[in-house]
């Protein structure tokens, strides 16, 4: 697989990832602090993305740095999120471990508070 190959599949990764996620190229760029124009560059595989850049967009998307590498359609079923659970998924992506946890039980005492309501 020559370095063009590479940077394409990596390229279309991203840009399935970010489509999934119903974020723009600015959306992902603020998110990943890199210029929206770079980020375009990436998904047309005009640019190759540093293995750090790969490791930090895995970071957002839920990937492994080798998954960009991936063609994936290899990989059989994978369960999809259906487009609510997406959109709370793209409110964790990018945030850190702790805040995380935090979002968790968050989420968890409001259901809590909601089953004491319902008795």
């Amino acid at each position: 697989m020559s370095e063009h190959d590479f940077r394409v599949t990596a390229g279309k990764i991203v840009r399935r990832e970010r489509l999934k996620l119903g974020w723009s190229q600015e959306e992902l760029a603020e998110k990943a602090d890199l210029h929206p124009s770079f980020i375009g560059q990436i998904e047309r595989g005009l640019r190759a993305a540093s293995f750090k850049t790969l490791e930090h967009l895995g970071m957002i998307f839920g990937l492994k740095p080798a998954d960009f590498l991936a063609d994936g359609n290899e990989s059989g079923a994978i369960y999809k999120p259906q487009p609510l659970e997406r959109k709370i998924l793209s409110l964790l992506k990018g945030s850190s471990t702790r805040e995380q946890h935090l979002i968790y039980q968050t989420i968890r005492h409001l259901l809590r508070q909601k089953r004491r309501l319902l008795k």
